[in-house]
């Protein structure tokens, strides 16, 4: 069976401290059923393990898929994420591929994880697919600090800058993710219309906009571990 390895934030606080942030869920379900219907061994992990936020806003009507339905009465995959392991506890583990959410805390911890970097970096060197969706496509920064030149010419998206305007959290972050990927060489891409699926495939890299987006990464990972990849930990 094969392995996948699932990464959330841990993050909570935005940049004011009385905002509240998290893993935007529906980036985790619409992954998480995408793989188990796949027949994956799902492994779920995040920087401090346990259970990670959860973006309050994520919750509301105006965000939910059928996915996050679905999970609201699936105690299996609640107990999967209410139960992380932490990621240095899977650093010694194989995988056959790699997905990381989105969430806004993603900024703060996946942005400058020396853990995570290491395990990227391998999946690099291994040729092992990883997917990317939304804020969590800060990951990049991690293993760029052990490979600084990855992002050069790097297709590649993520959330936008416009997005971040009309989620009207663009003053709490610690940086805008469109510029910083910019600024680093990569060569960023987004939907027309905001809020709708983008989806960037370069290298080993999938990467999705936004939580739109999550559904069709996932598949495109899921289409890309079928290839018969290599594998990383």
């Amino acid at each position: 069976m094969k392995k996948l390895l699932m990464i959330l934030t841990s993050h909570a606080d935005l940049a004011d401290e009385k905002e509240q942030t998290g893993v935007w869920l529906s980036t985790f379900t619409d992954a998480y059923y995408a793989f188990i219907k796949a027949g994956f061994e799902v492994t779920v992990a995040s920087p401090l393990g346990g259970r990670p936020p959860i973006d309050s806003l994520s919750e509301q009507n105006d965000h939910l898929t059928d996915e996050v339905k679905t999970y609201r009465d699936d105690f299996m995959a609640q107990m999967e994420m209410g139960n992380t392991w932490r990621l240095e506890e899977v650093r010694s583990t194989v995988f056959d591929a790699v997905y990381i959410a989105d969430g806004h805390g993603a900024l703060w911890d996946l942005a400058d994880n020396p853990q995570l970097g290491k395990l990227l970096y391998e999946c690099l060197l291994n040729e092992t697919p990883v997917a990317m969706v939304g804020h969590g496509v800060a990951a990049v920064f991690s293993l760029a600090q052990l490979r600084p030149t990855v992002l050069n010419e790097l297709r590649i998206t993520g959330f936008t800058s416009t997005e971040e305007a009309l989620l009207k959290r663009h003053p709490y972050v610690p940086f805008s993710l469109t510029d910083r990927l910019k600024t680093s060489g990569a060569q960023f891409s987004h939907a027309i219309i905001p809020f709708t699926p983008h989806v960037e495939t370069d290298g080993i890299f999938i990467t999705g906009q936004n939580p739109a987006s999550a559904g069709m990464a996932a598949q495109a990972l899921v289409e890309r571990i079928g290839m018969g990849q290599l594998q990383c930990g």
